[in-house]
């Protein structure tokens, strides 16, 4: 089932004018991981009970990629059904025809899930970076949802670009009350309620960043 599996794809693949992904010993490895632990600790899902994803299994395969991904079944014990429910599902369908990707491994085995006896599939795939080891390359198909950069890395922390806007404005206000010191503006009654309000904006804005620069950086 696993071989028709490979080949059942990339016959999808060759239809949509696709290449045909190769297998990949690594992402064969990733796969069974993936199917043991589901067997494991009865579940099903893309995240396990204890928040493991696709990405923590293939990274723990060893396999080096710009982009992966992921797609399951359940339940069915013959190739063509299998495939045809996945081109039938817009998430599934998009995954096995992308573009980008170029290896797949794939795990098929039987076991229990709540009680119930059900043969599971784990297809794995990826886009390779150049330090990825490649096996033997064989005939090969599969696709699923992946993220464009490794999770492990991600690009730019969340709260950077609100800790540089707040300092932004931080410094003006610094600016405006010395320029109200030098002008000597403060010492006109009118703009003493001006000069209390910026002098309190300052002291929330600094205490602010005094509290997150070390989570941030």
């Amino acid at each position: 089932m696993q071989k028709q599996i490979f080949s059942g794809i990339n016959k999808q693949r060759e239809i949509n004018n696709e290449s045909a992904l190769k297998e990949n010993n690594l992402l064969d490895m990733a796969a069974k991981s993936k199917l043991q632990d589901m067997l494991a600790k009865n579940y099903w899902d893309h995240t396990s009970p204890t928040g493991e994803k696709a990405w923590t299994f293939i990274d723990n395969a060893g396999y080096n990629y710009k982009s992966a991904g992921e797609n399951l079944a359940k339940g069915f014990s013959n190739s063509t059904v299998m495939i045809s429910a996945w081109m039938a599902s817009p998430s599934h369908k998009r995954n096995i025809l992308d573009k980008d990707f170029t290896d797949t491994g794939v795990a098929v085995g039987n076991g229990k899930i709540n009680g119930h006896e059900v043969t599971l599939a784990v297809q794995l795939f990826g886009e390779p970076s150049i330090a990825t080891t490649s096996s033997p390359q064989l005939v090969a198909g599969t696709k699923s949802v992946s993220p464009s950069f490794n999770l492990k890395n991600p690009l730019l922390p969340g709260r950077v670009p609100y800790f540089i806007l707040y300092s932004i404005v931080f410094a003006l206000l610094i600016f405006d009350g010395i320029m109200m010191r030098l002008n000597k503006e403060h010492k006109d009654r009118k703009n003493l309620n001006r000069f209390r309000f910026s002098l309190g904006i300052n002291t929330v804005f600094l205490a602010f960043i005094i509290i997150n620069i070390r989570t941030i950086f």
